[in-house]
């Protein structure tokens, strides 16, 4: 499954450790786009480990995945990757961009 998303913002990388586990999480600030570059949605997407450090801001195609959460057991769509993207529309206007 894919979706065009606008990243705005990446937050700073944010790291811990849990029962003796490390662990370490990213996240961007996003605004989903319809094909015509349309603002559909806002929201904050889960950066894969592949893809932590070295996300910009920019307009992209995400492919998505559907896997269950490990500690909910919910099945729940995952980032698999991002390509630049184009919009065919205008891209919407970004506050203080």
């Amino acid at each position: 499954m894919k979706s065009i998303l606008q990243i705005i913002k990446v937050n700073d990388l944010r790291t811990g450790n849990k029962d003796g586990r490390t662990w370490e999480m990213q996240d961007a600030e996003c605004i989903l786009l319809n094909d015509d570059g349309e603002v559909e949605s806002v929201g904050v997407l889960q950066l894969p480990k592949e893809l932590r450090g070295a996300t910009k801001t920019g307009t992209y195609l995400g492919s998505f995945a559907l896997r269950p959460n490990l500690s909910t057991r919910r099945i729940e769509a995952v980032l698999t990757g991002l390509q630049p993207y184009a919009v065919k529309g205008k891209a919407p206007a970004v506050a203080g961009a």
